[in-house]
């Protein structure tokens, strides 16, 4: 289980959860159900990793005095959960609930609606696009933020002192950074210090930095922001976004086709080279990997950061897409038929290779010259 935000090894008592003062503080909702209600509803607490969302969920099921169950929806299966909610009253403890299918959600429902049983899901996702409607709202949802630093050095230091052990005091601020800011880590690494006294040596000779991403949500949004900020023209936001993609084991052939589409959609016609460069960044990609092919994404990244943008394009293409999808289907003009039986004018019997001519049978506009627009 997730004891992820309380010293020593056993969750004991509320006043020993670190952090979310938002939720926990006095008379605001954990603690309200906590200490001022008979029987708590049912709840959903998302956040990060190691931030107390099952430590309070323990807390709540001790405090309450219920019979308590633990799933985790990663290896329960359909079975296991109906054979917990046949008992009542009863207290659920579901750790990574946004793994429920949409079926095994559907089987808490009855349930729930029932007042003798309470749900405690935990997630790292935003339930809002994990669960289904019908489960939410017979849940409170409640997000838990990421730890402050003096918070994990609370938490360190009571670690410390329960096992015994010391750190020096230059060393607790990088035990802090290589645990990512997760309070179960952070427990986890002074458990299986060797010494007694932890030195910064004894952490690199240890850890690595763990740059991975929380979540699926982590991960686009972190590809979202890179993509706005060479669209927004910041090229130094644009590179440390990409850095985070990469320290986090990113596909590279996924950022250098995001990179293409961006090429066109945002850069277009302002510069006519842009799609070139990031067609050959994903060919390169391909080609040589991960470490090399780091430099280039960074030369491509770069350069469609400071480039002029248009987005011509793109917008053009969208209208003729949704007049399409609305039903405007044309019928082609005779002459540009396969066979056609009105004469076709070819263009480059004419100067200039260009002769007018009607290309629709109704007149539509869909392309408008931007301003960066180089033709």
């Amino acid at each position: 289980m997730d004891d992820d935000s309380v010293s020593c090894l056993e969750v004991d008592e509320f006043d020993k959860l670190v952090g979310q003062t938002h939720l926990l503080g006095k008379n605001k909702p954990l603690y309200t159900f906590y200490y001022n209600v008979n029987f708590p509803p049912s709840l959903i607490l998302y956040g990060p990793p190691g931030v107390g969302k099952t430590s309070y969920a323990k807390l709540l099921a001790k405090k309450h005095n219920i019979d308590c169950v633990y799933l985790n929806a990663t290896s329960a299966t359909s079975k296991e959960l109906r054979d917990a909610l046949s008992k009542k009253p009863v207290m659920i403890i579901i750790d990574e609930i946004h793994r429920f299918d949409k079926r095994q959600q559907d089987i808490l429902l009855p349930h729930l609606e029932n007042k003798d049983t309470i749900m405690i899901g935990t997630s790292t996702y935003n339930p809002y696009f994990k669960l289904t409607k019908a489960l939410r709202s017979r849940c409170f949802a409640y997000e838990f933020k990421p730890l402050s630093n003096d918070n994990l050095k609370t938490i360190a230091k009571a670690e410390l002192k329960c096992l015994h052990k010391t750190i020096e005091e230059d060393a607790l601020d990088l035990l802090i950074l290589y645990s990512s800011y997760d309070a179960r880590r952070l427990k986890n690494m002074i458990s299986i210090m060797p010494k007694n006294r932890i030195s910064k040596e004894d952490i690199q000779n240890m850890f690595n930095i763990d740059s991975g991403f929380n979540n699926e949500s982590e991960r686009y949004d972190t590809i979202s922001a890179f993509i706005k900020s060479i669209r927004g023209s910041d090229v130094d936001a644009a590179l440390y976004y990409l850095a985070r993609l990469i320290k986090a084991n990113e596909d590279p052939e996924f950022i250098a086709r995001r990179l293409c589409i961006l090429a066109s959609e945002d850069i277009g016609l302002a510069d006519n080279n842009a799609i070139n460069i990031a067609s050959s960044t994903l060919n390169i990609t391909k080609e040589i990997g991960l470490p090399e092919c780091a430099i280039t994404l960074a030369h491509c990244c770069v350069y469609l950061s400071k480039t002029k943008k248009s987005n011509s394009s793109y917008a053009a293409v969208k209208k003729a897409l949704k007049d399409v999808e609305n039903g405007v289907v044309l019928e082609i003009p005779e002459h540009l038929k396969t066979k056609p039986t009105k004469p076709y004018l070819y263009p480059h019997n004419y100067k200039n290779s260009y002769i007018k001519q009607s290309y629709l049978s109704k007149k539509l506009k869909y392309f408008e010259k931007r301003d960066n627009d180089t033709i």
